[in-house]
């Protein structure tokens, strides 16, 4: 759904398994199971602000790298 908002060509994506579309994977202890820690599979955040974010509740991955300024909607690269 968000790929298909943000590029409408697409018309179906087809991943190997639902696993690769979480934005977090357990890495487990293979002998007790126990959970290790938390492994964050999101892409590296480009200016470090994104734990700052998150603490404030915002959602950076919905920002894009053209945040709104107060004369409206965010800066928009058109082709011509």
């Amino acid at each position: 759904m968000y790929l298909n908002a943000r590029i409408p060509e697409l018309t179906s994506i087809t991943v190997a398994s639902k696993e690769d579309l979480q934005d977090f994977e357990e890495v487990t202890d293979e002998f007790t199971g126990e959970v290790l820690y938390v492994e964050d599979k999101r892409s590296p955040d480009f200016n470090g602000d994104r734990e700052t974010m998150e603490y404030q509740g915002l959602d950076p991955d919905a920002r894009g790298p053209f945040p709104p300024s107060v004369f409206g909607s965010g800066v928009k690269i058109i082709p011509t």
